[in-house]
């Protein structure tokens, strides 16, 4: 409850992850056509909705789960404002059962949802992401990641990140991984293209 109420306020005075643009790895894929629409995606922390929102506006029959009101209040007004529906749920998505969240997607998109979990809990978010994706579908995920050397860690203050090798852990069983070259190895943060395996 605490830890949902810091993320409500934060979402309600401005939180510094929010932007009004999409996240360049998913405008890139999709300009590129590794990603394409129409199709059903999940956007799982979806925050203020602006990947939501931009998936929608590229033909994607989208669903936004968060557990925080306020960030899901502000995915509904962008949502209005770009004039598309989407379908947003306010859930625990580490819980066993996730209502209102149903598979098959032919795209999840993960923006530091998974990396923020703690890691007892990050085995049930991947054992859901894999029941949810559809056989040949992707799983676009973003996270902080813990592989630059340790003195740089020492003046930098991350949230939670996955180990390296945990990203292989948690999915290689069902995906095929492929870490993107951007962000570059060693900045502190990785981007994966999963795709799910038949």
């Amino acid at each position: 409850m605490a830890r949902r109420r810091s993320y409500d306020f934060m979402y309600r005075v401005g939180a510094p992850w929010e932007t009004s643009e999409p996240r360049p790895e998913l405008a890139q894929l999709l300009a590129g056509g590794e990603i394409s629409g129409p199709g059903r995606a999940l956007d799982l922390g979806c925050g203020d909705g602006t990947q939501t929102v931009f998936l929608a506006r590229h033909g994607f029959e989208t669903t936004g789960v968060d557990f925080s009101p306020a960030a899901l209040a502000k995915a509904r007004s962008a949502a209005r404002a770009a004039g598309v529906e989407v379908d947003l749920v306010r859930a625990d998505f580490t819980a066993p059962q996730v209502d209102g969240v149903a598979g098959p997607y032919d795209l999840i998109v993960d923006y530091g949802s998974l990396d923020d979990v703690a890691p007892a809990k990050r085995a049930a978010v991947a054992a859901h992401v894999a029941e949810w994706t559809r056989p040949g579908g992707l799983v676009l995920m973003w996270c902080f990641y813990n592989d630059i050397p340790w003195w740089k860690w020492t003046r930098m203050r991350y949230p939670g990140r996955l180990r390296p090798g945990e990203e292989r852990e948690l999915y290689e069983e069902t995906f095929t991984i492929r870490r993107l070259a951007a962000p570059v190895a060693g900045s502190g943060s990785a981007c994966f293209l999963l795709r799910r395996r038949p």
